[in-house]
């Protein structure tokens, strides 16, 4: 048998289904009130902080499966009810929003100054009405922010990223992302973290490392050269043994120095340590 969706109805037409639809929804609440109420009455709320017996639970249960509903469902009328004293239940309002609404410490009050619907523009209060006053996703997105919202629980990191990518083939849209000084920080430091990535992975390289070796071995062994040539030209040339007393103690202080140096040297090559000693620091700065 064919089936046709109709969405085209008459103003009239479409008035009436929303009055009848209305008065199922509240009949349909005054039932699961009432059935919540029996719930209280079987096994009142305990004061904050605590929790009934195991066999109240039991009792509420064995009533649910009698009565041919979901324990959980039935549990769920009892606190709402327990939630919603009887003089401050608001009428018109579906059983629904109570519900969400019950959360909030100040639902009495709340509850009596409902949100503009968008599309009549008179206040009253909907299950997304409702989820807004929460600050919970809503079923039917009306701000950009909830717009935004849905589209991001719909995408996963990859789809995101094409998404992204798509987005920015549209001068229009590049322009705009890069007025927003807190996105192009973000990318800022996203493009400084994939370079700093891909220097080391490209330092792990066996023959990148071992242009590194050479490099470091060579950096050393021109500093040792330079010293020791250094003083090979140098040294014939003066009359150290003329010096003064003073004079060579200076000289000597210098040697020390490179003494230390050589020897701190030498212990990196052993340990791999670089660290050195506030001592050994001021000696070799020569402070």
């Amino acid at each position: 048998m064919a089936t046709s969706l109709v969405t085209d109805y008459q103003a009239g037409e479409w008035t009436e289904l929303i009055h009848k639809g209305q008065r199922l929804v509240g009949s349909e609440s005054s039932s699961q009130f009432a059935l919540g109420d029996i719930g209280l009455e079987m096994v009142p709320l305990p004061p904050k902080g605590k929790r009934p017996p195991m066999k109240a639970y039991k009792l509420l249960a064995t009533y649910a499966e009698e009565i041919g509903l979901e324990s959980e469902r039935f549990e769920e009328y009892r606190l709402v009810a327990g939630a919603w004293p009887k003089k401050e239940r608001a009428k018109g309002v579906c059983w629904t929003v109570h519900s969400i609404l019950s959360h909030r410490h100040d639902r009495f009050e709340l509850i009596k100054n409902p949100p503009v619907y968008r599309k009549t523009g008179e206040r009253r209060w909907t299950c997304d009405g409702a989820h807004r006053a929460l600050g919970w996703k809503t079923q039917v997105p009306e701000s950009t922010e909830e717009k935004l919202r849905q589209v991001e629980d719909l995408l996963d990191d990859e789809m995101a990223a094409d998404v992204v990518e798509r987005a920015m083939r549209r001068p229009a849209v590049v322009k705009r992302v890069a007025e927003k000084p807190h996105v192009r920080e973000t990318f800022n430091r996203a493009q400084t973290d994939r370079i700093r990535e891909a220097r080391e992975e490209t330092r792990r390289r066996p023959e990148v490392q071992k242009l590194n070796e050479q490099q470091e071995v060579l950096t050393v062994l021109g500093l040792c050269s330079a010293f020791a040539s250094g003083i090979g030209r140098t040294l014939p040339g003066l009359h150290l043994a003329d010096l003064s007393d003073d004079a060579k103690d200076s000289i000597r202080e210098g040697l020390s120095r490179v003494t230390a140096a050589v020897e701190w040297t030498e212990h990196v090559l052993q340990t791999g340590s670089t660290d050195m000693d506030a001592a050994l620091e001021r000696l070799i700065a020569g402070e």
